[in-house]
């Protein structure tokens, strides 16, 4: 008979025997797309209320599905606690990035706007690597969907104003590979309220309407009408069994002294499906606080030595890629320079023929005032002249003495005219000489500056090839992370006491007083429901007390710095978007995100709130819903 099974990414068909169990076909699909960590998978179909059904691996053959084998999904069926830790390998880690986005972009897991725009910016970074202007245009970003419709229907925002902002958010995640980028968008994801959270619709004993979710921590109880915030929650760790009868649901806790609680489902066939997949959560629950299994811890460290190789490969690249575009920044600066300096030289040539015409002016002027004063002196023995003979004629005749008086007039007029011209021509050379003075000072100023600039660049080129001999990491370095101290096994001992202790009497007012660091793993340890992997898991991030190398704090700095771009960034574009939204778009899942805002509630904080008290005031809490 005919299979098609379909995932994010492609659809498969295939021909197999009626008698084939589901187990082979799961095996077969999760073989072709090379993923080991099957336990997060599972094939589904819809059923005739359109829910989710999540086919039984270990009873059902092809016969059993009859039509349904035509329209089976291979999805994630199960989410880890912590995504960022638990997912092994990069195949697996693609496929959630894969199917959370749909998830996000179908608007099926409630995501902000302001969320949605980081989210899409990670999506870029992941598919097409660091942002290029010249390459990733306006057009690459219109041929894909990055956003919810919902998101774009809020608000007076047209596509250029979304793609810029969504840019400059991708701008700001340079250097992060395909595998971080997805983990990133995964991590932020992870943060939604409705992520990894199945939900069912159920009634209390009363008849309240309510919902349920099916989560990888345990089961949250929901109001109706808002499916962001649980009003109670059940961990894993203090339920001891589920079980149905038609319609009845009944879970069992773990505590002895609380009763039953009971819900009720829509119909016999959903408390099936919800009895499939509260047992799976509970037992991926269970086997995280357990040793990881041979195969699992092989299959982990073969995913590091990859990520550690593909890690250096990614220094390498980023390395060569810095020197690169060093040598091009470099070589821009001396076209610069080299620029620089011929337009000085020009200037300097100019300057010198300016000097050099400026001298030769000032020679003729002082040759014409040489030659101007000769003729002074001249004109004045001229004048003296006339005058001792004017003095000595004294039986002249009238006419030829006053034609001797008009002579000596005349000439002390020349007189005159020459003398102002020896003192203008004096001064025009006076100011010439004081030209060539200042062009000889500006010309020794621009040699002195290209001297200083020239040892500058010497300088500078001297302390750039110091730091990058700091900088290198010789091969034959020990880059290998600081051991673990010890943890101090008496202390965990009293922890353990102080937690149970807490845990019977519901209060932490009688405890000892303890550092603040012991105050943290009380809290971390009452929060994850404490077993003892989990003391250790903590004590473990208590006590790294060596430090890091030089590389992973320049990494830290970086990635803080980095962090705080994207939350300015994110900021501006809330502030941008809050200026545009359309508030008579608003869904119901809008008003209660806005009231989370306000009263300054998320996910963490609402699933700390509802975890107070004991299972008996919780059983209580649900039934008088």
């Amino acid at each position: 008979m005919k299979v098609v099974v379909r995932t994010v990414q492609h659809e498969s068909a295939l021909e197999a025997s009626p008698k084939t169990s589901v187990r082979e076909i799961f095996n077969l699909i999760c073989k072709s797309l090379g993923i080991q960590e099957t336990w997060y998978f599972g094939l589904m179909f819809h059923g005739p209320d359109n829910e989710d059904v999540w086919v039984d691996q270990s009873k059902k053959t092809l016969r059993d599905l009859r039509q349904n084998s035509t329209n089976l999904h291979f999805k994630v069926k199960y989410y880890p606690e912590d995504i960022g830790e638990e997912l092994i390998e990069t195949v697996t880690i693609e496929f959630f990035f894969l199917e959370v986005k749909s998830s996000i972009l179908k608007d099926e897991v409630y995501c902000p706007a302001d969320t949605c725009v980081l989210l899409a910016s990670y999506a870029l970074q992941a598919k097409y690597g660091d942002y290029n202007k010249d390459e990733h245009n306006e057009d690459i970003l219109k041929r894909q969907k990055l956003l919810p419709d919902r998101v774009t229907k809020q608000h007076a925002l047209n596509a250029s104003d979304w793609h810029a902002s969504i840019t400059n958010m991708w701008i700001k995640h340079n250097g992060l590979d395909k595998e971080e980028a997805m983990l990133e968008y995964l991590k932020l994801v992870q943060n939604l309220e409705m992520y990894g959270v199945t939900y069912y619709r159920i009634k209390n004993r009363k008849g309240t309407d309510v919902l349920l979710g099916v989560t990888a921590l345990g089961l949250n109880i929901y109001k109706e009408d808002d499916r962001l915030n649980p009003t109670v929650a059940f961990p894993w760790s203090e339920i001891k069994n589920l079980k149905f009868k038609d319609k009845k649901f009944l879970i069992k806790p773990a505590d002895k002294t609380a009763k039953d609680f009971v819900l009720f489902a829509q119909s016999g066939r959903m408390s099936k499906y919800i009895l499939n997949l509260g047992i799976g959560n509970h037992s991926l629950y269970v086997r995280r606080r357990k040793p990881d299994t041979p195969e699992v811890a092989k299959m982990k460290e073969k995913a590091n030595e990859v990520r550690k190789s593909r890690h250096l490969q990614k220094q390498k690249y980023y390395s060569e890629k810095s020197l690169r575009e060093e040598a091009e920044q470099r070589e821009v600066e001396y076209k610069k320079q080299i620029q620089r300096m011929k337009e000085e030289m020009e200037r300097s040539q100019q300057s010198l023929l300016d000097a050099q015409k400026t001298i030769q002016k000032l020679q003729q002027q002082l040759d014409e005032l040489q030659r101007t004063k000769e003729e002074l002196e001249t004109q004045r023995n001229q004048l003296r002249e006339m005058m001792d003979r004017l003095e000595q004629s004294k039986n002249m005749e009238a006419a030829e003495r006053q034609k001797l008086e008009d002579e000596i007039r005349a000439k002390h007029e020349e007189v005159l005219r020459i003398q102002e011209e020896v003192e203008r021509r004096d001064a025009e050379a006076k100011r010439l000489q004081e030209e060539v003075e200042e062009s000889k000072r500006r010309e020794e100023e621009l040699r002195r500056k290209q001297l200083e600039e020239a040892a500058r660049r010497e300088e500078e080129e001297r302390q750039r090839q110091e730091e990058q001999e700091l900088e290198t990491i010789p091969e034959d370095a020990d880059t290998s992370l600081p051991e673990l101290q010890q943890v101090n096994e008496q202390l965990k001992e009293q922890l353990k006491l102080i937690v149970w202790a807490s845990r019977d009497h519901g209060d932490l007012f009688n405890l000892p007083k303890l550092s603040h660091s012991g105050l943290k793993v009380i809290l971390w340890a009452i929060f994850h429901d404490f077993d003892m992997k989990g003391i250790d898991d903590a004590f473990i991030s208590l006590f790294r007390t060596r430090g890091k190398d030089k590389a992973r704090a320049n990494k830290l700095s970086i990635n803080v710095s980095t962090q705080q771009e994207i939350n300015v960034a994110r900021n501006m574009i809330q502030n941008k978007l809050e200026a545009s939204r359309h508030h008579e778009e608003d869904t119901t899942l809008d008003k209660i995100h806005r009231i989370n805002l306000l009263e300054g509630r998320d996910k963490y904080k609402t699933l700390a709130d509802i975890r107070r008290g004991n299972t008996i005031r919780r059983v209580e809490m649900f039934e008088n819903m």
